[in-house]
């Protein structure tokens, strides 16, 4: 199954035209992110890495959506909470797929519960009591991919 099929035809019409086809993974590097949590990842996420896990240039230039992110992201969570004092107990293993300048990030649970995991989300801006967690992970991604390509047209605008 392809989780991305709307985020895929959404990204065609409103952000390609703008960044071009966005850069994958290889699937060793994939393997590889697997081998380090020691749990295999969602296929919807997977899916994602292969085709705009390394698009750096692309509609998410300035977020931390990348394979190369991962790590950090995952360090920021419990900091991110913490500084808040957010009491909410984060789950022994999560993958933080996603942040924005140490005042925003996205995570799902691992091992995985299913292929399309509902993630949490907390926004240090949005004055949150708890993260929230009533989205998948697609919903995430074309939730913010729509919202930073409503950019493009002014950004693209202006640079040619």
């Amino acid at each position: 199954m392809d989780y991305l099929v709307e985020i895929r035809e959404f990204h065609q019409l409103h952000v390609a035209p703008y960044t071009g086809e966005p850069k994958g993974c290889l699937d060793f590097e994939i393997r590889g992110l697997e081998k380090s949590f020691g749990f295999e990842l969602p296929l919807a996420y997977k899916q994602y890495l292969q085709w705009m896990g390394k698009d750096y240039r692309g509609v998410f230039v300035g977020c931390d959506w990348f394979i190369a992110n991962i790590e950090d992201n995952n360090a920021l969570v419990p900091e991110l909470l913490a500084e808040n004092n957010i009491r909410f107990k984060l789950p022994e293993h999560y993958l933080c797929f996603f942040s924005h300048q140490g005042y925003m990030a996205a995570w799902f649970e691992l091992p995985k519960v299913d292929d399309n995991p509902l993630a949490w989300f907390y926004h240090e801006a949005m004055n949150m009591e708890r993260p929230v967690g009533e989205e998948r992970f697609t919903e995430i991604l074309l939730r913010d991919m729509r919202g930073l390509a409503a950019h493009l047209p002014n950004i693209y605008k202006h640079t040619t």
